[in-house]
């Protein structure tokens, strides 16, 4: 039975029934996870959200106004969950093997944009990275062509 009821909840909520954001659950979950690997070291600031929205353009080839009220959207959000699974788990189902590496590496990118690695920005991509099916090898190459825009 509660099978059932989280079957029937996860389906809602995949088709925006529960969530009437204008964005998919995907890409909320995107921008969620490169917002959270911007803040992990203590401070998010204009440089780190320009760049996020930047990725958000690229990555989900979106307009410059749709990025920035996603990014306001995600701030919520990331803010408000006590946990990332959701967010992994919305990106693990939402997008390709592939797909999934160029995410890695924009979080990679977040994370370096102030010049140095935090611990903690370290941990997380690897464990997201990890959730997201990619390989140790998968995560390496994500993290060395983010060094290299960097």
């Amino acid at each position: 039975m509660f099978d059932k009821i989280v079957a029937y909840l996860e389906k809602r909520i995949e088709n925006n029934a529960i969530n009437p954001d204008p964005f998919e659950r995907r890409q909320v979950a995107v921008a969620s996870l490169l917002i959270e690997a911007s803040r992990l070291d203590g401070h998010y600031d204009p440089v780190e959200q320009g760049t996020v929205v930047r990725l958000l353009k690229e990555t989900l080839k979106l307009p410059a106004e749709e990025a920035r009220t996603l990014l306001s959207l995600a701030e919520i959000r990331q803010a408000n969950t006590y946990d990332d699974w959701i967010f992994t788990n919305a990106v693990r189902k939402g997008y390709s093997l592939d797909e999934r590496k160029e995410i890695v590496k924009n979080l990679w990118e977040v994370a370096l944009i102030d010049g140095q690695l935090d611990r903690m920005e370290n941990l997380m991509i690897d464990r997201v990275a990890t959730e997201l099916g990619l390989t140790i090898a998968d995560t390496t190459a994500a993290k060395k062509a983010a060094q290299a825009k960097s």
